[in-house]
């Protein structure tokens, strides 16, 4: 019997913060039921874009190219993502699997704009900038998953921040009962957004929880209505954690009133010699290409200042050799600017160099990410399936080890990642005896119900997703 998969991301899960609450419902506490599971360690930035990069690649950022959420565009106030598939530096799964034979379909999975396979949703914005959002997607879906986005684009919330997770619901359920690919890849956000609005912990992520348990039910649902929910492997994983926000620290301003770039009287970035590029919680310093090793050897100076003054609140400051050899972090910048737990290292050029929540000026998100991965709660990984080993517990594993152990689940290899397969976590791939999940995560022991039925609240989700 031939197996399939299944991955779906729901963006800013957490371990700490999440398991026990979704023990408690409906979908993930039947999959809980019989996970394999591993609390992960993101790739430093713990950002969307660089995170699920690693996860189908295998790979750090400084090998797959990215590096951040957005492109490097001085002085635009919402610069490009890394959209665009033809951006990655390494094969993913994706190509693994396209290339045995496998169908594909990847639904607002980051980084997939253009990408070669069957069905091709992609998570993509600032339309404008392709000829508006009909060119956009019509550019950058496959055929098909044009096709699929236009028959649920109206199912899009666009207030108060654009969230697509019903619309890729409907797609996700559509595909499963009409297309029936052999590996599907999704991006659920909702928990991220929530977390971002409202902070990292509260009400509103249980919220977001519910209505993302309720979404995967819908899914799985489809796949019980083809019959293939006995052969597929359902994964559940997530990209970082989430601090709150405490603390702006702009280093832009700061290198403004330093000499090293000028804006006009409207903050509008005239030129510049060093650059913070912001990643979050972190921040990446761009030099320019025609910099003096005179000025060159100010700006560490400067920063060597910063990471010394205690209202600044900057962990450390790493080159981009120190954060590549430790971290895995490389990319066309100089310098890596860690802030400490709940700092945002800005790149604004309209506010003071520091900002503290409680300020008049203070605005952005009350939640927020990029740290350094060993601040904060941890991503998750559930599987269940038939590849995987119910209550195996693979312990404290890297993002870069999830592409190697779902190639592994489908027979397939991936020479180029650097991580490894969680091979305790696999049938047949080793002698180890599956271990008990944690205490936290057994809270509800009675509850061990196999995902071979999704939960009876779903049962007419099908009719009532294709009403």
């Amino acid at each position: 019997m031939n197996q399939k998969l299944i991955v779906i991301s729901v963006d800013a899960m957490s371990g700490a913060d999440d398991i026990a609450y979704a023990r408690t419902l409906p979908v993930f506490g039947r999959l809980l039921g019989r996970a394999a599971v591993a609390e992960i360690e993101a790739v430093f930035p713990t950002l969307t874009y660089p995170n699920h990069t690693a996860q189908v690649t295998g790979c750090t950022p400084a090998v797959s190219g990215i590096f951040n959420n957005v492109l490097m565009q001085p002085g635009i106030t919402h610069p490009d993502w890394f959209w665009e598939y033809d951006r990655l530096q390494a094969p993913t799964l994706m190509d693994a699997a396209k290339a045995a034979g496998l169908t594909v379909a990847t639904v607002q999975w980051p980084v997939t704009a253009g990408a070669p396979f069957d069905v091709v949703v992609p998570e993509i914005a600032n339309e404008d900038h392709f000829g508006g959002l009909e060119a956009a997607m019509e550019r950058f879906c496959s055929p098909r998953g044009h096709e699929l986005w236009q028959r649920h684009r109206d199912k899009t919330v666009w207030h108060p921040k654009r969230r697509h997770d019903d619309m890729s619901t409907a797609v996700v359920v559509d595909t499963l009962l009409e297309d029936r690919p052999d590996v599907l890849f999704w991006h659920l956000v909702d928990v991220d957004s929530a977390r971002h609005l409202h902070g990292a912990t509260g009400e509103h992520v249980r919220e977001a929880l519910r209505a993302t348990d309720e979404r995967i039910g819908r899914a799985l649902a489809a796949l019980d209505a083809t019959g293939d929910h006995e052969r597929t492997n359902v994964v559940i994983v997530s990209d970082h954690g989430h601090l709150d926000t405490e603390q702006h620290t702009n280093l832009n301003v700061l290198l403004r009133e330093r000499g090293f770039l000028r804006t006009d009287d409207e903050h509008r970035l005239l030129g510049w010699e060093a650059y913070c590029h912001s990643a979050g919680l972190s921040g990446q310093v761009f030099l320019a290409d025609d910099i003096t090793p005179e000025r060159r050897a100010a700006v560490e100076e400067l920063l060597r200042e910063v990471e010394a003054t205690p209202e600044y609140r900057v962990e450390r400051v790493w080159t981009e050799a120190e954060a590549r050899a430790e971290t895995g972090l490389g990319g066309p910048f100089a310098y890596v600017v860690e802030s400490e737990p709940g700092v945002i290292v800005g790149g604004a050029l309209d506010r003071r160099v520091v900002v503290r929540k409680g300020d008049d000026d203070f605005r952005g998100y009350l939640g927020n990410h990029g740290h350094h991965p060993r601040h904060g709660a941890q991503p998750v990984f559930l599987a269940a399936g038939p590849a995987f080993v119910p209550g195996a517990d693979a312990g404290r594993r890297r993002m870069i080890d999830e592409a190697p152990t779902l190639a592994a689940a489908l027979g397939l290899a991936l020479p180029h990642a650097e991580g490894a397969a969680m091979v305790e976590l696999l049938v047949g791939a080793t002698e180890r005896e599956p271990v008990a999940l944690p205490a936290a995560t057994l809270e509800e022991p009675e509850v061990t119900a196999a995902l071979d039925a999704p939960a009876a609240f779903v049962a007419d989700a099908v009719a009532t997703e294709r009403a």
